[in-house]
């Protein structure tokens, strides 16, 4: 596929020359122009070269203003987190899952992006304060601090402690022990945890991972806490050590909001929701994944049947707001998932999944007739089939965390 870039720009270009990636034409300048005030000290560069599916989120003009009122998506990237995006140290260029996901949400509402770097949590946290950014992939949602909302989460990430070989530790609770040095990133999900978890042993707090890591490999701490990605491996090929086998934290990591958004719509939550569901849904959260080499991580579980007939209505209700179905045709879907979550609240599952098939059968009808394009039809049908697929599966009638 043709990789799409995004342009890096300083603080004091923004005001009259701030680029952004439109996905479906390319860098080119936004529709509404950004105050300096309005973004951080600089933007990062990346590239959109992520394969796979293509979601068409039709947004409407609820979600427009919650996501980009600027007229551009201001996304923050904690770049200290690989899981979220890595920063290469000479160009700035971002990749990583973020941007990878970032790209196909950007390109399923139409929208310009530009990403905003922060190396931590606190500076990431600054720029909320600041009002530099609209949508950020940050850390664990169930641990977040005030001012945010989070979505459903898309990644799971193990985290555990890196000790010297010679550690008497075998597992994690043996580190939870009086006198015992752990180093953290602060901020991070791992700090957050551990805050308010341990017992005995002392937090060392450090501005990012490498600063972290060299505390453990001067011997100033007796652990690291962290995931078990690229740059802890990396350390223990450079200077020994090894990883505890259990873990004190799965960190389900979600792309989260300002509550300001939140205080005059859901409308942009919902969205990424079922952006994040579709991703799921769709293989794209693993391929990221999959490009950005990480261990210890993987897709977070699917949510509740019903959660996800929640959103093919939400989608329903943008179509019919933005002209593409008129309410007839609108009513016709929506009477046939209404349906669907009635027989999942009753306990009737079969009869359940036999309305949402007569879904699927009439986005297929409107698709064959020209009212839905490939790809509108395609963003509902990931959906549904998926859900239907799933039915039988006990788990996935309880679902998955959120």
């Amino acid at each position: 596929m043709n990789a799409t870039r995004g342009t890096s720009v300083g603080l004091a270009a923004l005001g009259a020359l701030a680029l952004a990636c439109n996905l479906d034409k390319g860098p080119v300048a936004p529709r509404a122009s950004i105050r300096a005030d309005q973004v951080a000290a600089a933007v990062s560069s990346f590239v959109c070269d992520v394969d796979g599916a293509t979601w068409e989120g039709d947004p409407d003009a609820a979600v427009l203003h919650v996501l980009a009122p600027s007229g551009v998506m201001r996304v923050a990237f904690n770049y200290n987190n690989r899981n979220n995006a890595a920063r290469n140290p000479i160009t700035g260029q971002l990749t990583g899952p973020g941007i990878d996901m970032t790209c196909k949400l950007a390109q399923g509402t139409h929208a310009q992006f530009v990403a905003v770097p922060y190396n931590g949590v606190p500076s990431l946290l600054a720029g909320l304060a600041n009002g530099e950014w609209d949508a950020a992939f940050a850390f664990d949602q169930t641990l977040e601090p005030p001012g945010i909302t989070a979505a459903i989460p898309h990644i799971a990430v193990e985290n555990t402690y890196l000790v010297r070989g010679d550690a008497p530790f075998q597992k994690v609770a043996d580190v939870d022990a009086p006198g015992v040095r752990i180093s953290v990133a602060e901020g991070n999900s791992p700090d957050i945890y551990l805050s308010h978890t341990l017992k005995y042993a002392t937090l060392v707090r450090t501005p990012a991972t490498p600063q972290a890591l060299d505390l453990l490999r001067t011997g100033q701490v007796d652990a690291f806490a962290g995931g078990r990605g690229p740059q802890v491996i990396a350390f223990i090929a450079c200077c020994g050590g090894r990883l505890l086998p259990d873990n004190f934290l799965i960190a389900n990591l979600a792309i989260v909001v300002p509550d300001t958004a939140q205080a005059h719509s859901s409308a942009g939550l919902q969205y990424i929701d079922e952006f994040v569901d579709w991703a799921k849904t769709s293989g794209l959260v693993q391929l990221a994944i999959d490009r950005a080499n990480q261990g210890g991580t993987h897709v977070t579980p699917p949510l509740p049947l019903a959660q996800r007939i929640a959103f093919l209505q939400h989608h329903v209700t943008r179509l019919v707001t933005n002209g593409v179905l008129n309410d007839g045709q609108g009513n016709a879907l929506n009477v046939k998932l209404e349906g669907a979550l009635r027989k999942l609240a009753d306990g009737e599952t079969e009869p359940a999944m036999n309305k949402l098939g007569a879904f699927i059968n009439q986005v297929e009808a409107f698709r064959a007739a020209g009212i839905l394009s490939e790809t509108q039809s395609a963003s509902l049908l990931e959906i549904a089939r998926d859900v239907v697929m799933r039915a039988a599966d006990p788990l996935a009638l309880v679902g998955g965390v959120r």
